[in-house]
């Protein structure tokens, strides 16, 4: 039984694999399968539970790089069956190059810090992506909210990725800010001016602004250079969203997700792909 990682590394992950290695490493050979980047050599080890700390500590799988097209039925002829995680890109090429032309039994599961899986309601990773790029939002409105200065000061977040207009909303709801997409009308944007400028009094004298690394230039020209405030920025990448330790609406997820990997495997199941919906984990055929 093979297991391997693409696209996203979320910290649920390694709540995954250590519930796979509980369950399944006394009857099955539980493999863990690693493409490297620079050769595509693939690499196979056994994976056995030989840690102390299995919720927190670092999981016994990286991500891997994506085989060459014409490589992965080789790659995974090497396992019986395989558990695929992974995220959007993954899974398109797990569907184009796996489910439909491969011998070998596998299961697609979804992580994704953008919620952006189609089919899944939710993804993991996503509480957790939002949830450690909140916490460094509210850190630097404590920093700058305790100094004064002439203009009213806006600080900017520039996601790195594809965050969803879902996402960056949910991020400025609870980071108690604003947040700008490619996707908005002028109306919309005039609109935004407004309430950034409405939102600074004698004693609320910041805010900040939440957009993709992508529009970056437009929340700029479109917003900022619109406001009499002093800006600065600063740039969130993808390994800061994965966070150190996944939130419990995370690991909820996450042993969903085990449960109905194995369920899988012991039923033997055919070729398929997990949805997170909001009535629960279910099994789609591929």
């Amino acid at each position: 039984m093979g297991v391997i990682v693409f696209g996203s590394l979320p910290a649920g992950v390694k709540q995954i694999v250590y519930k796979m290695q509980l369950h399944l490493a006394s009857k099955h050979e539980l493999v863990g399968m690693e493409i490297e980047k620079d050769t595509g050599t693939a690499t196979y080890r056994e994976l056995n539970i030989n840690s102390d700390a299995p919720y927190l500590s670092q999981s016994m799988l990286m991500m891997s790089a994506y085989p060459e097209d014409n490589k992965w039925e080789e790659i995974f002829s090497a396992v019986d069956a395989a558990v695929v995680i992974g995220n959007k890109k993954a899974k398109e090429k797990w569907e184009t190059h796996l489910a439909g032309r491969s011998s070998v039994r596998s299961l697609f599961v979804p992580v994704s810090i953008y919620n952006d899986m189609e089919g899944s309601d939710s993804s993991l990773g996503y509480d957790t992506a939002v949830n450690s790029i909140v916490d460094n939002i509210l850190r630097v409105k404590d920093t700058i909210n305790s100094l004064k200065y002439d203009k009213p000061r806006l600080f900017g977040f520039s996601i790195d990725g594809s965050p969803s207009t879902k996402m960056l909303k949910d991020i400025s709801i609870a980071g108690d800010g604003h947040y700008f997409t490619q996707a908005a009308s002028e109306e919309e944007i005039l609109s935004l001016r407004e309430r950034i400028e409405n939102s600074f009094t004698e004693w609320n004298t910041s805010s900040v602004i939440v957009y993709s690394k992508a529009s970056a230039n437009e929340a700029q020209e479109k917003v900022v250079d619109q406001l009499n405030v002093d800006f600065k920025y600063t740039e969130i990448d993808e390994a800061l969203c994965m966070g150190t330790n996944p939130t419990s609406a995370d690991r909820i997820i996450a042993n969903g997700l085990a449960v109905e990997i194995l369920s899988w495997v012991q039923n033997e199941q055919e070729t398929g792909q997990v949805a997170v919906r909001t009535d629960g984990i279910t099994f789609l055929n591929k």
